[in-house]
């Protein structure tokens, strides 16, 4: 068993890519380790990363490929021998192929005849001659849009090469790439340990660049970057925002991190904190600081790459950029209002929304269409309904958000509340994305839900109308999100509305020659319907429950809930089995039968006993069942159900339902119809597993 060590030195790495490329390096040669059968340690093996080095280390791996037997299997032996059993020129070249002579060659006898073969021992490979090609394979294969060129090379990387290393424990195994050789020499930190160093073994990598201020392990890089952002706001009893996404990319820009706090002027803070933290997020990569209250302070915590012995001079700096880029967005804030925000319509229908579909300003119409028809069911003003419509994609045209497009509606809230718009319709503006990602929340008044599920469903049906509809891994218009975004603001808000219905409605207010209402709307149904049923598997409900639900009634998402909740604790009951298997049992009756089914049962005809009192059992409970699942009590619908078990049982043991005599059968078979009709009435329970 071996240690191996690879490390890629290069000039600075692209923060965003860094991660991807050091994991899609490490899982290529080992991708191609398995396929040789070299066995390592796969569990304590793993990449490393760093801005100057893509490095992994692979242990306890085989120092050889394990040896190989195997026949080979030659011409039919008729003809490679004549009759006289002189050999041919089949047997001849088969034997020459394998370095046999034909002497040394066997016989296999199988069910279609027989065969020349020839058994081979292939020696296994030494892993250190077989590593460079799975690295070279490897790094040929690495996910760069732009690879570039450097210097008079006609080869081409992501960044510059200007080292590498490739060890099997404390020896360099020779690998050429990039018009360099392998060595054992590293460099350390670009400023601290600018030299050359020379790595003992892969055991010794992590510690032996540590030493040389490189943290070149990139998750306890984060760990110490996230502890040292905390600790620092803490100093001045602030708390730091350390989203992951940001610390993934701090992570990625230095190797050897040392944090510091600095501030700006506090008249910065008269500027919307959205715009404040996008500048210092997106731009310069600083963690903004909240006080207790959650509001933002005049601080920020940034990542500094070196040990400076001026520490000021260091938090000056990062000061000194941060103030353009406060006072920009500070300028956007104070010229966007001088212009009123629905002034900004007449230039959304200049903007196309999408060819076919029209302008942003023609689908703020269509959202304003919608919204009356969700007013129906919906408690919210129609006044402000037509008024957030208008204002709703105002802010797309003003400077603010043309420099931070991830503030679109945040800052249309901001405009409109300054302008003097009710807060209700401000609050909607701002809503109108949520959720945008998976874990946040939704909209919390019905104004605000409306124009978000309105805006959403515009752009589902739409792209649908247009034959644009999401393929494979292809979304470009995020209509999955979408989707998943009505579905959730229906279900945790209680909304009583079609989702089907709505559907039809949206399809209605879009204007495209020839286009195929009834097709485009089955389509989205069904589209909607994977995503409902997606989006209750994800959350861990069993796959019975939504089967057994969603193949009865998946209109009213939130009434879809409550019967999802009832089905799981339905399961519970003891009598839920024999319930489920006599409902499969009835359907299965039904669907074979070929007579017609009456709609109401004759008491004259029912002659055995089991009938008469399962008869009985369905008229003592039907009327009650029939108004709690009205009433969307299905718990208490399901207890009642329960008592249906045992007669059922005994009804199926002693009664024959295809009797001869057709009156009787046909009268039995409404029973069955009508029990059917119950057990579907909350879910198709015969599709749950017991």
């Amino acid at each position: 068993m071996s240690h191996i060590l690879f490390e890629l030195g290069t000039e600075e790495l692209p923060p965003k890519a860094l991660n991807n490329l050091a994991k899609s390096l490490f899982e290529g040669v080992i991708a191609d380790l398995e396929k040789a059968e070299i066995t390592f340690n796969k569990e304590n093996s793993r990449w490393y990363a760093s801005p100057r080095r893509l490095a992994f280390i692979l242990n306890d791996v085989d120092k050889t490929q394990a040896d190989k037997k195997m026949q080979r299997r030659g011409p039919a032996f008729i003809a490679a021998f004549d009759d006289q059993g002189n050999a041919k020129p089949a047997a001849i070249g088969f034997a020459k192929s394998v370095g046999k002579q034909v002497s040394d060659l066997k016989t296999l006898k199988t069910g279609k005849g027989e065969w020349l073969v020839c058994d081979i021992e292939e020696k296994g490979q030494e892993t250190r001659n077989l590593l460079p090609k799975f690295i070279h394979n490897s790094i040929k294969k690495m996910p760069i849009p732009k690879p570039m060129r450097w210097g008079n090379n006609t080869f081409s990387f992501i960044r510059p090469v200007h080292w590498i290393v490739l060890l099997q424990d404390n020896e360099v195994i020779p690998f050429d790439m990039f018009g360099l050789s392998s060595d054992r020499q590293t460099r350390g930190h670009r400023f601290h340990f600018p030299n050359f160093i020379a790595i003992k073994s892969a055991e010794s990598y992590v510690q032996q660049l540590l030493d040389v201020r490189v943290e070149v392990d990139q998750i306890t890089r984060k760990k110490n970057v996230k502890k040292q952002v905390h600790s620092i706001a803490n100093t001045i009893n602030g708390i730091a925002r350390t989203d992951d996404s940001l610390l993934e990319e701090v992570c990625a820009i230095v190797e050897h991190p040392i944090a510091v706090v600095g501030s700006f002027d506090t008249d910065f803070l008269k500027v919307p904190a959205e715009a404040l933290i996008s500048s210092m997020q997106k731009h310069q990569k600083y963690f903004p600081i909240f006080d207790e209250n959650k509001q933002l302070m005049p601080n920020f915590v940034s990542l500094a790459n070196i040990e400076s012995k001026d520490e000021k001079l260091v938090i000056k700096g990062f000061e000194k950029v941060i103030r353009p880029r406060l006072a920009d967005a500070r300028f956007f804030w104070e010229k966007d209002q001088i212009n009123p925000l629905d002034n900004n319509f007449s230039m959304l229908e200049k903007m196309t929304f999408e060819k076919q579909l029209g302008s942003i300003g023609d689908k703020c119409q269509r959202i304003s269409s919608i919204m009356g028809n969700l007013s129906v069911t919906m408690n919210f003003d129609k006044v402000h309904a037509i008024r957030v419509a208008k204002l709703l994609k105002c802010d797309l045209v003003t400077d603010m958000v043309d420099e931070f497009p991830d503030l679109q509606g945040i800052m249309g809230g901001y405009y409109a509340l300054a302008q003097g718009e009710d807060e209700e319709i401000a609050s909607a503006i701002t809503s109108q994305y949520k959720p945008a990602f998976a874990g946040d929340s939704i909209p919390t008044t019905p104004l605000a839900q409306a124009v978000a599920i309105a805006d959403k469903m515009d752009t589902l049906c739409g792209i649908f109308a247009v034959g644009k509809k999401p393929t494979g891994n292809k979304d470009p218009f995020a209509l999955r999100r979408a989707a998943l975004g009505v579905i959730r603001i229906l279900k945790e808000a209680k909304l009583n509305v079609d989702i089907y219905e709505l559907v039809e409605f949206c399809l209605q207010q879009i204007n495209i020659e020839n286009l195929d209402r009834k097709k485009t709307q089955v389509e989205i149904n069904t589209f909607i319907k994977q995503r409902l049923k997606h989006s209750y598997l994800e959350n861990g409900t069993p796959h019975d429950v939504v089967e057994s639900v969603l193949s009865i009634q998946s209109k009213n998402l939130s009434d879809c809930n409550n019967r999802i909740l009832a089905c799981i604790e339905f399961k519970k009951d003891s009598n839920a089995p024999a319930l489920a298997a006599a409902n499969k049992r009835i359907s299965n009756i039904l669907k074979k039968s070929d007579d017609s089914i009456p709609n109401s049962i004759v008491l004259r005809l029912l002659s055995e006993e089991q009938e008469k009192n399962l008869f009985g059992a369905i008229e003592s409970m039907k009327r009650k069942f029939l108004q709690e699942v009205s009433e969307q009590k299905y718990a208490d619908a399901f207890s009642h159900l329960s008592s249906l078990a045992e007669p059922v049982d005994n009804f199926f043991e002693n009664v024959m339902v295809n009797s001869e005599d057709k009156e009787t059968r046909q009268n039995r078979l409404a029973i069955l119809a009508q029990l059917n009709k119950l057990f579907n009435a909350i879910a198709d329970i015969s599709k749950l597993e017991m």
